[in-house]
């Protein structure tokens, strides 16, 4: 069905869904299942430091994250590759997607305020619009 799965993970109950539907749907192909989260830098930083220390943070939140996640999946006889990048994560999923040649990407995301659904919607959007291979977004509960 499917050879390589991407799943972008931020810990968030989205995310965790989406990585049960993840799982769930490579067990059943043995397929390769790709992890990947995207720190973001600060735009307007004063110092070369100051995004060091940014990147340095981002880094070390979700290492754990994923550490988290994959220790559960270990449990379950899963194996998942964890990359960890940053940028806008629109970009950074899209381009890790094309590089790693996956064939699903798994996004999830949650109700929010009109605010984070304007930024956060705009990232799945902008992934569902410029992906080259199927997107499944799950949504996470209220």
């Amino acid at each position: 069905m499917f050879n390589k799965i991407l799943l972008a993970y931020d810990g968030s109950d989205g995310a965790k869904l989406a990585l049960e539907k993840a799982v769930e749907i490579a067990r059943v192909g043995n397929t390769e299942l790709h992890f990947l989260a995207v720190g973001r830098i600060p735009e307007y930083a004063e110092t070369v430091s100051e995004v060091e220390e940014a990147r340095e943070q981002a880094k070390n939140f979700y290492s754990k994250v994923m550490e988290d996640a994959v220790d559960k999946l270990k449990q379950r006889s899963v194996e998942a590759r964890v990359h960890i990048d940053f940028g806008k994560p629109a970009d950074v999923i899209l381009r890790s997607a094309e590089d790693l040649g996956v064939d699903l990407l798994v996004l999830g995301t949650h109700p929010h305020s009109a605010v984070r659904r304007r930024v956060l919607g705009a990232t799945v959007d902008k992934v569902i619009d410029h992906a080259h291979c199927s997107v499944l977004v799950m949504r996470g509960r209220n």
